[in-house]
């Protein structure tokens, strides 16, 4: 039974609120991915905290994202968007005024906070006032505003920081979430739902953050000249012991974040997994790229925006199309398919030379793209077509839990292996230059392919030749690497689906979810 205010809800309007909602949450990481390199100059941090920049947006996000729509049933979904976009906002001003790193972070784990509590209020908002056809045309919609955001993301983030400043990418932010509050006030009634618990599962909730920002953190004081080994061993391990107690405490409580009864369900275990996996590589692709366009090619923020606007292009069209191919496809040969196409494109980029350029990029790039956009689409249905509706929100819930935590932590992982693969191949190439420890993290920071020409050691013109061919030799034979070592990820998708994926599975087109 819902309650609400006398108010209707505008339908029309509604859509709209979600709409710049979901261009806000879907464009905030492509617009943020190709600033990175000039946000680490700018604030002085090594290519490997650069990671933080993205990861701690999806680990708020993760964590909270199935609690968040527990609070909307009980405290009112148009509140909860409300205080989501408060939030968002206010993190948003923090990001655009960062003095430093761990300033930008915290604002970047508010803004996650933010979009966790706004994505399911406003998701449940539209399964209130739409039903049947009318819901999956809703859906649909916002699908498309979704697959637009994200293609133009990378070219408006280039764009505000090659001609203003990086800081706008977030400051922009401002007047859309004032546009949201405005509509929702005015246009979109109260509504909760009086049966759900009102038990929320924060002990979950702080499980889980504490496991995942744990691993981060151990994989972050691994990396680099100044690593840390023996903690980066300890904070591994804690987290390995909380993923442990999480779900040993999930079986106890009736309000679990991660209902283990959906994970019973074989094609709702494949989506999750498989999401999982699929935001680990994914997120993995897109943060390696963007720094490789940068450093290695030379791009600025604005040039590689640009150069990423066929792949965010084709993943959106892709993504879409996927959708309605479920009607004349088994949905298991279109993951498959997918899965195949994004390998293949993986292993094909890894083996490029850098030589080609950008133009040998491209052709890979297109093949990761076909793969990524149907593969989120699809494991979204998949999940869901298992699931009963009335679970579909808490689905939907773990579904984003289990892709962004994925996500957060291949960008760490991508950030680990390709600082440790860098620092393998550069050591010995640099083993007749005394580079100091001050001059060796030099090589470390985002720009240093333009400074190294900087480092002051009495060098010739021809022993900085060295230097900077060795630099690029190295973070080439690190991109590489990096990038084949993750094939296995979309083999490892495709195992699944085949495994778990039941023929007799039809998606219902009502209960597809965007992105």
């Amino acid at each position: 039974m819902l309650t609400s205010s006398s108010r209707p809800t505008n339908p029309r309007l509604a859509l709209v609120v979600m709409a710049v909602l979901f261009a806000l949450l879907n464009a905030d990481i492509t617009t943020v991915n190709v600033a990175l390199v000039t946000v680490g100059k700018d604030l002085h941090a090594d290519l490997e905290d650069l990671q933080w920049g993205l990861n701690s947006y999806m680990l708020a996000f993760a964590a909270l994202i199935v609690a968040a729509g527990r609070l909307a049933d009980v405290f009112g979904r148009r509140r909860c968007l409300l205080a989501g976009a408060i939030l968002f906002a206010l993190a948003s001003l923090l990001c655009g005024i960062a003095p430093s790193l761990s300033v930008f972070v915290v604002g970047r784990v508010l803004q996650g906070a933010g979009g966790a509590l706004m994505l399911p209020a406003g998701m449940a908002i539209i399964s209130v006032v739409y039903s049947g056809e009318e819901r999956a045309v809703a859906m649909g919609t916002l699908v498309g505003v979704a697959g637009v955001a994200q293609s133009i993301g990378p070219l408006v983030g280039g764009f505000l920081t090659a001609a203003v400043s990086w800081r706008l990418i977030f400051l922009i932010n401002l007047p859309l979430i004032a546009l949201i509050m405005f509509i929702a006030l005015r246009a979109i009634q109260e509504s909760r739902d009086e049966h759900v618990s009102h038990r929320i599962d924060i002990a979950g909730v702080v499980i889980l953050a504490a496991a995942l920002t744990s691993f981060l953190l151990g994989l972050d004081a691994a990396q680099g000249s100044d690593s840390n080994p023996r903690t980066a061993l300890v904070l591994v391990v804690l987290a390995l012991a909380l993923f442990v107690v999480f779900p040993i405490l999930e079986r106890r409580t009736d309000s679990a974040i991660v209902d283990g009864k959906l994970l019973q369900l074989p094609p709702f275990l494949c989506s999750c997994v498989g999401s999982c996996l699929l935001g680990f590589v994914f997120f993995l692709f897109l943060f390696i790229t963007a720094v490789y366009l940068q450093e290695e090619l030379g791009y600025g923020a604005l040039m590689a925006g640009i150069a990423l606007v066929p792949f965010s292009l084709v993943l959106a069209v892709t993504g879409v199309m996927s959708g309605r191919l479920t009607k004349r496809f088994r949905l298991a040969s279109l993951l498959i398919a997918s899965c195949f196409s994004m390998g293949l494109g993986l292993a094909i980029l890894s083996f490029v030379p850098a030589s080609y350029g950008y133009n040998g990029m491209v052709f890979p790039f297109l093949l990761v793209a076909a793969g990524a956009g149907p593969g989120f689409t699809l494991l979204n249905t998949a999940g869901l077509a298992a699931v009963p509706a009335p679970r579909s929100g808490q689905a939907t819930g773990m579904i984003y839990m289990f892709r962004f935590g994925g996500g957060a932590i291949g960008v760490a992982a991508a950030s680990a292996l390709h600082g440790a693969l860098f620092q393998r191949h550069l050591i010995p190439r640099l083993s007749k230059a005394s580079l100091s420890f001050a001059q060796q993290k030099l090589l470390e920071q985002p720009g240093a392919a333009e400074r190294i020409g900087q480092i002051d050691s009495g060098w010739g013109a021809s022993q900085v030749e060295n230097v900077y061919q060795a630099f690029h030799e190295s973070f080439v034979a690190a991109f590489s690497t990096t990038l084949r070592l993750n094939v296995i990820l979309p083999i490892a998708i495709a195992i699944l689906a085949m495994m778990l994926l039941e023929k007799k599975i039809k998606p219902t087109p009502s209960r597809d979810v965007a992105g």
